[in-house]
């Protein structure tokens, strides 16, 4: 396994020996909201704090949800989290299922659905806090309204200088070829897929 925090080797544990002892200085601490560990000793990870700051805002009485914030929740709605992963995580597709079973596999920590740091209401299938962060994305449907979606997402991702990762139907046929070759840049350089 990778340490959450540098990326370097951890053998079973989330964080290396070197995080390990700056956890004791103070310098390593694990957010409170999502439990991942990050640098520094703030109560919150960046993503945290700032999905705190906007629900406070969307709490307000005048607040209007966006267009994409409606369509995230239908599709939710629409698509209930019914398929069980490896490592106890419930996703929405049978590829879903697959993209998570792989990364659990490879020992590559990795959240489902979490909140994309930036100011609208984003959620990406998928989230790698080691190395260089990335966001996966699967798009699985050709309906007119999810294209739709599928590139207000896009957009936000460069809007933000978000890195990202798209898989598709394809991808998932040929998984074990594809995400290596993706992932690579994004991950340590210590990291192996072995």
């Amino acid at each position: 396994m990778a340490c959450q925090v540098c990326g370097e080797k951890s053998g079973f544990f989330p964080i290396c020996k070197s995080c390990n002892a700056k956890k004791d200085k103070g310098e390593v601490s694990k957010c409170v909201d999502c439990g991942i560990w990050k640098k520094g000793d703030k109560p919150r990870c960046y993503d945290c704090f700032l999905k705190d700051k906007n629900s406070n805002k969307k709490q307000a009485p005048d607040y209007k949800k966006t267009e994409l914030e409606a369509e995230e929740h239908d599709f939710r709605t629409k698509f209930p989290a019914a398929y069980l992963t490896e490592d106890g995580h419930m996703v929405r597709s049978k590829a879903e299922q697959i993209i998570d079973n792989w990364l659990y596999h490879k020992g590559i920590v990795h959240a489902y659905e979490r909140k994309v740091p930036i100011e609208e209401e984003v959620y990406c299938d998928f989230f790698i806090p080691l190395g260089t962060k990335v966001w996966i994305e699967f798009w699985g449907l050709e309906e007119e309204q999810y294209l739709k979606r599928k590139e207000i997402k896009k957009n936000f991702y460069k809007k933000y200088e978000k890195n990202l990762i798209e898989l598709t139907d394809k991808d998932i046929e040929r998984l074990d070829d594809v995400m290596p070759i993706k992932l690579r840049p994004f991950l340590p350089s210590t990291f192996s897929f072995d």
